[in-house]
């Protein structure tokens, strides 16, 4: 009788984690009703999300080092309580300083929701590692699709001061349920990593301790060429991301489009994120982990420059379906390609860097597209400088090659046909 793969319950649990990003994605929700209580301009509201996302950059580093030295289960506690007390916190403010501190305690234990689940499920999967990563990170999807809506439908029963605490006070009880059941490696339940056999026979006898730690250090890493043209290629594509995902509910409302109409455009984004999350990653173990991801990226350029001309509602739908299958498509990408490049015991801590440094980028995104519509009353200056980001993303992705070492490895030797 086949033994239950224990790996299948650390996927739930990695999905949890990411599922719970959908919280922060809100703020295009609250985006109006924040400017009609305090009479906040565009730039001032959309900073608030900068403001999360500079703090998140410490997160990455921080949730990236807490998972490699203590394991994801009491980072995931720990980061889950923070960000469940930040959104509670959001309920008493009365000043942009109060929503900047409120948001800071939440994205300082926001890092649980990327190179923890990211991380951990690459120790648990060598066969299927793309379809497990890309159902992981449909879990940011999943959490847009139900926390835009949700996040409404609250403002507009309960008002939007008590809507941000039934909203923390939720997602802290997911959070903590998820945790509970994560592990760190398959060695903690007496288990391989699921399809160790097929590689160990294709790599002559490999330990599962050995594929698992590698000999990549964070220290070896920083040091090669690879590291750091990916976390440019980041840059690139959290600027315009961050920029669309603040601003989109905003300029569907000023192009006349109902308010839950609009959030339904921010909702529509993350459930065709999720087919593109895992259809895209699924695709990448057949196409090449950079052709898929170029693939993405040049999607995303596209619907960009599409944007400029919208005009009614179903355009902006048509943008939500097709940007939002490339958008998802391309997040997990990237980490799975980290992960691929520098496997071991400190991939969290280098995954966690890489998100950090590229969420200088994500911190600037809304921050421009506010300035540009506060001084042009229009968004299409803001989209076309987006389009750009994406197509130097895409040409930059030509430059990234496997770390020499990686490709005389024996496990690197089956990854190089990934990446090439």
């Amino acid at each position: 009788m086949k033994t239950f793969y224990y790996g299948y319950v650390v996927l739930v649990s990695c999905f949890i984690a990411s599922f719970s990003y959908g919280l922060f994605y809100t703020v295009a929700v609250f985006f109006k009703p924040l400017q009609e209580e305090f009479g906040w301009s565009a730039t001032l509201v959309a900073s608030v999300h900068s403001v999360h996302l500079l703090v998140f950059v410490a997160s990455s580093f921080l949730v990236g080092w807490s998972t490699d030295r203590i394991g994801p289960r009491l980072t995931m506690g720990w980061g889950g309580t923070l960000i469940g007390i930040g959104f509670v916190c959001c309920n008493f403010i009365n000043s942009i300083w109060h929503l900047y501190i409120s948001y800071s305690v939440a994205s300082l234990g926001a890092g649980i929701i990327w190179s923890l689940p990211l991380t951990t499920i690459q120790r648990w999967f060598i066969k299927g590692r793309g379809l497990t990563l890309g159902i992981v990170a449909s879990g940011v999807g999943f959490g847009t699709l139900f926390f835009a809506p949700a996040a409404n439908h609250f403002i507009i029963n309960y008002g939007w001061r008590k809507s941000y605490i039934i909203l923390g006070m939720a997602t802290w009880l997911i959070i903590m349920a998820g945790a509970f059941f994560i592990r760190k490696n398959p060695e903690d339940v007496g288990a391989r990593p699921y399809g160790f056999e097929a590689i160990r026979d294709k790599t002559s006898s490999v330990d599962s301790k050995v594929w698992r730690d590698g000999e990549w250090t964070f220290r070896e890493a920083v040091r090669t060429r690879t590291i750091w043209l990916l976390c440019v290629l980041y840059f690139c594509t959290a600027l315009p991301m961050q920029m669309a995902t603040v601003h989109i509910v905003a300029f569907a409302i000023n192009l006349g489009i109902s308010k839950t109409a609009s959030a339904g455009a921010l909702g529509l984004i993350g459930g065709a994120s999720i087919c593109g999350r895992i259809i895209m990653a699924w695709s990448a173990e057949k196409l090449g982990w950079k052709v898929a991801l170029n693939i993405c990226l040049s999607g995303c350029m596209v619907m960009f420059l599409w944007l400029t001309g919208v005009k009614s509602l179903w355009m902006i739908y048509v943008f939500a379906i097709i940007y939002g299958f490339f958008y998802g498509g391309k997040t997990p990408l990237i980490p799975g390609l980290i992960g691929l490049c520098f496997p071991g015991k400190s991939m969290a801590t280098i995954i966690g860097m890489v998100h950090g440094l590229s969420l200088i980028g994500g911190a600037l995104g809304p921050l421009v597209g506010g300035i540009v519509y506060d001084a042009t009353r229009s968004y299409t200056a803001a989209f076309i400088m987006g389009a750009f980001f994406w197509a130097a993303g895409a040409v930059w992705l030509l430059y990234i090659k496997l770390p020499q070492k990686q490709k005389e490895a024996a496990v690197g030797l089956s990854i190089a046909k990934l990446t090439s």
